[in-house]
């Protein structure tokens, strides 16, 4: 469960080195600090005033707002997570771009029936035309010179001419001057329009900038011109003053400078990508030895001449040439339509990790995948095991994954991100996603694109909880409401669970649902577009098939709906049309102009402000299901009721939530749901305020305090490991509770008894019934009378007088003296203070009832809370915070025991699931006011004064003990609280 804790945030936190004690009654603010020493007996503590609150907070609130800036701007350009934007200003961009091809058309039309007319009208010269937006005038006369010559030519040889012209006027470009911001990074320059309905963009690393000149004329004062590796100019004309000019060319050298290093990559880099070859005019056996996906060698789907797959890279070509390629390339209009058109099968696994960003995490981490697999080619792991069972299950109907060389290939890749991101490992659909693009893509260029659409476009859709697809189902039904209210009524009244089919839409990205190359057309529009186009396909679909769907009863024909839908996706729209080229047109074209115009208003911004609104939503009901299945499935319930089974889970998966681990340790079995002994202590503080170390026990005698406190925690914890496993499974715990809470004198005693038993031998030894006695002055430390503190002076005197001998042979010749557990029972049972304490006052400091403010808030709230107000850094401090006291030393007195309960503060993080609270949680617990204990501490100063000399008798009386029953030759400070 703490994997999902730990994945469901969309953002960054601010994080901080300092948290705040709100259960603090001193006003004042508690600074952790990473010691864990320190944190845990508190000898290191910066106190910070009230009036310190505002400098505290306000870095807090600007950090915030900088990350939140931070992480739209990498989602906008599809960036890596190291980038910051550090500069952004207005400016606009001259592009020349192609003429739109039907405004070409329609100015050929016009200009041949002109010709036409004047031909008839006294065999006049041919017209010239002007492109309005060109420098350069056409003739209409097949030399472009308007030759005489031209109208001696037959009708026949006009029209031929008129072909010619229009084809000419095809190539005609026209300068656009688009309106936008231009952003600055660490390693990145980015520019995009700000128009409305015009898409361009572009994104061009530094270390791809051979050259940066100012430049400036009359109509634009500040303006930059760059020279890119591919020799293309880029013009930049910055609507700032002189000194905001200053400021960013000052900034952009700094980080062109830090970026000539990585220039030299750029040589080798450009081997690896197909649009170099394709530009640079490559034979076809020089074009196959650029790396490839399987597609290379098992074929690619579908059929190349239907595809157009020559004409679509002749285009592409062009694009290349004009607006660069790979790292270079700008996004104008003209690509996105051909994006749209579909991807050539040569050049798609390019063009997919260049729209997703993917290219840039290749081009900085060259060799990572290699490296990887080296270094890990000996080691196993759970998520290795899972792989292998999926293997032979991913897209079958392909032929490259019934060969060994398919399924190796796919079986490297998965393995290899699973060795990256071992927290997350392998989750299924992966292999899903992996298979589809790895007909297009090189192995490395997978593995990158995987890890872009596991960490960034589709964040917690390959996980053990699959919490991103179950958050954005609950956003595709809220579009669904929003933009057919109608139909989604009906899935309402009929009870149509509409994330039985949609659900494996979005995890499989439609590659399960569709035939598969038109899948492929859909995933060309999700890299270039983002998760949002998952939800304009998919309310597309609905709304294409809403007469049907509006037929539908239940879940079955639901299905059944779609299904024939997608088989039909195939078919010509208008198969009896006279138009060739609308005969062409397939069902599936209709499904994308619906998806882009009836959906347009879906936006990336849109859909990620959706996910945080409604994720602590999702994350408070996968939390509730998973508790409910971890509860019934347990073998033994430890005689605890489902309410403090419920308890218990809360305290477990609290602590697992901070608890660190290797990466080795992540990738054993079931590491996530077992605490080692370091977090059993962390739990046992949530439980018992026994186990917690306050100030007082700092103040007084801190080292024999930690001494007799590590030696219970280590045998209770070794108590509760009955299968020897070094570590703890939530079954361990309710049943060691269990046995605690729900326990009879009898067994409490027996329980004790064995703690103390360490050579388990079934009797206690003189050293073991030292321990014992010192073990029970530091459970009663903090009680506020004497009569605990006799008690146990009396059982030590009881236990020495009634040991015995063992009936073996080798202890009576010894001559040595033990306590057997009926002796034990005996003696408790003579003494009504100890009689007490294990009938029921031990049993009762395990508290299993939550507190009412806890019942109040929600667990997805509690989280998020926490997430976004304290931020990672404070999170992995909470789990040391468990075992330090955020209360100020105060003088304490000279006995064994700390007399004043009041020492005894609240903890940083006790039973709630997060180490800060809220505003509202502080004050509720304002509203509780001050524990029982403390206000049983209040006396006058008559009763201290008695109590403080009455408490010196008492401790005379047990260091007397101790040394008539010690051992010489022991230190005398050993073994003595």
């Amino acid at each position: 469960m703490q994997r999902l804790l730990k994945n469901t945030a969309l953002e960054q936190s601010p994080g901080s080195e300092i948290s705040i004690d709100i259960n603090n009654r001193n006003g004042t603010i508690d600074g952790n600090h990473h010691n864990h020493q320190d944190q845990l007996l508190g000898t290191k503590q910066t106190v910070l005033a009230l009036s310190d609150i505002h400098k505290l907070v306000q870095p807090l609130k600007t950090n915030l707002e900088a990350q939140k800036r931070d992480e739209k701007f990498r989602a906008r350009f599809h960036l890596p997570n190291t980038e910051h934007l550090i500069h952004q200003v207005n400016a606009s961009h001259p592009v020349e771009e192609e003429r739109d091809p039907e405004s070409i058309e329609t100015n050929s039309r016009s200009n041949k029936a002109a010709a036409i007319t004047n031909k008839k009208k006294n065999k006049e010269s041919p017209t010239i035309t002007a492109d309005s937006n060109s420098n350069n005038t056409k003739s209409d006369s097949p030399d472009g010179r308007g030759s005489p010559e031209s109208t001696k030519s037959s009708n026949n040889e006009t029209s031929k001419d008129e072909k010619k012209e229009a084809e000419k006027h095809k190539t005609t470009t026209k300068t656009v001057l688009y309106t936008g911001q231009l952003s600055l990074s660490e390693s990145f320059l980015t520019f995009s329009s700000t128009e409305k309905g015009l898409f361009f963009e572009t994104v061009l690393p530094l270390y791809a900038i051979r050259r940066v000149e100012r430049v400036s004329d009359k109509d634009h004062v500040f303006s930059i011109k760059l020279v890119n590796w591919h020799h293309g100019t880029v013009v930049f004309h910055l609507n700032v003053t002189k000194q905001e000019y200053d400021t960013f060319s000052t900034e952009l050298t700094t980080n062109l400078r830090q970026q000539i290093k990585f220039m030299k990559m750029m040589k080798q880099f450009m081997t690896t990508c197909a649009s170099e070859a394709l530009v640079n005019n490559k034979t076809p056996e020089e074009f196959d030895a650029i790396p490839g996906g399987l597609g290379l060698l098992f074929e690619f789907p579908g059929d190349p001449k239907k595809l157009k797959d020559r004409a679509k890279m002749r285009e592409w070509k062009k694009i290349f040439l004009e607006h660069g390629r790979n790292l270079t390339v700008v996004k104008t209009p003209r690509f996105a339509k051909l994006v749209r058109f579909g991807l050539p099968n040569r050049l798609r696994g390019e063009l997919w990790e260049t729209c997703s960003g993917a290219i840039y995490q290749r081009f900085m981490n060259q060799g990572l995948y290699e490296r990887l697999l080296e270094e890990n080619k000996d080691k196993n792991s759970l998520s290795r095991e899972e792989i292998e069972k999926d293997l032979n299950r991913s897209l079958p109907e392909y032929s490259a994954y019934q060969t060994p060389q398919g399924i190796d290939s796919l079986r490297r890749v998965l393995t290899a991100y699973s060795w990256k991101d071992p927290e997350l490992g392998y989750c299924q659909a992966m292999n899903i996603v992996t298979s589809a693009i790895l007909i297009y893509m090189s192995e490395e260029q997978a593995f990158f694109t995987l890890s872009v659409l596991c960490d960034e476009m589709l964040p917690g859709y390959y996980s053990t909880s699959m919490y991103g697809a179950l958050l954005d189902q609950i956003i595709f039904e809220l579009l669904l409401e929003t933009t057919m209210p109608v139909l989604f009524n009906h899935f309402k009244k009929a009870d149509i669970q509409l994330s039985v089919a949609c659900l494996p839409w979005f995890l499989s990205l439609y590659i399960n649902s569709m035939p598969l190359m038109y899948a492929f057309r859909v995933l060309d529009c999700f890299f270039m577009d983002g998760p949002r186009i998952l939800f304009q396909i998919g309310l597309a679909i609905l709304k294409i098939n809403g007469d049907e769907l509006m037929q539908a009863t239940d879940d079955g024909a639901f299905i059944n709906i779609l299904k024939s839908y997608f088989n039909t996706l195939d078919d010509p729209l208008y198969p009896d049309s006279p138009s060739p080229k609308a005969r062409t047109l397939t069902k599936f074209n209709a499904l994308l102009l619906v998806a882009y115009r009836e959906f347009n208003g879906i936006t990336g911004e849109k859909i990620t402000e959706l996910r945080r609104s409604h994720q602590p939503k999702v994350v408070a009901g996968i939390g509730s299901f998973t508790k409910r299945s971890a509860l019934r499935n347990l073998d033994h319930s430890g005689n605890l009721t489902k309410e403090e089974q419920s308890i218990v889970y809360d305290k477990f998966y609290n602590v697992l939530y901070y608890k660190k681990v290797t990466n080795e340790q992540k990738q054993q079995p079931r590491y996530d749901s077992r605490v080692d002994q370091a977090s059993f202590e962390l739990l046992m503080c949530s439980f018992a305020k026994w186990a917690k170390l306050s100030s007082d026990d700092q103040a007084f005698d801190q080292e024999r305090q930690a001494k007799v406190s590590s030696h219970f925690m280590n045998r209770l914890f070794k108590q509760f490991d009955t299968n020897n496993m070094n570590s703890l499974s939530l079954q361990d715990v309710i049943i060691g509770i269990g046995s605690i809470v729900k326990g009879d004198h009898n067994s409490q005693i027996k329980l004790f008894f064995d703690l103390h038993d360490v050579d388990q031998d079934g009797y206690l030894s003189k050293e073991e019934i030292l321990q014992f006695s010192e073990t029970l002055l530091w459970l009663f430390r903090n009680t506020s009378d004497e009569s605990h503190l006799n008690a146990v002076s009396t059982f030590l005197h009881n236990a020495f007088e009634y040991s015995e001998t063992k009936q073996e042979t080798d202890a009576i010749e010894d001559g040595e003296k033990y306590l057997s557990v009926a002796s034990l029972r005996m003696i408790v049972f003579a003494n009504e203070i100890l009689e007490q304490f294990f009938d029921h006052e031990f049993a009762q400091t395990i508290e299993l009832a939550e507190k009412p403010v806890e019942k109040q808030r929600s667990f997805g709230k509690e989280i998020f809370d926490g997430l976004f107000a304290t931020g990672a850094k404070l999170a992995a401090n909470g789990r040391i915070q468990m075992r330090s006291m955020a209360m100020s030393p105060t003088p304490s007195k000279t006995s064994a025991i700390t007399s004043s309960s009041s020492a005894m503060s609240t903890p940083s993080l006790s039973s709630d699931p997060l180490p800060i609270k809220s505003v509202e949680h502080e004050e509720s617990d304002k509203d509780l006011g001050v524990d029982s204990d403390e206000q049983d501490g209040d006396v006058d100063d008559d009763d201290e004064e008695y109590n403080e000399d009455e408490g010196e008798d008492v401790m005379e009386e047990v260091d007397r003990l101790l040394k008539e029953y010690g051992d010489d030759s022991d230190d005398s400070d050993d073994g003595a609280i």
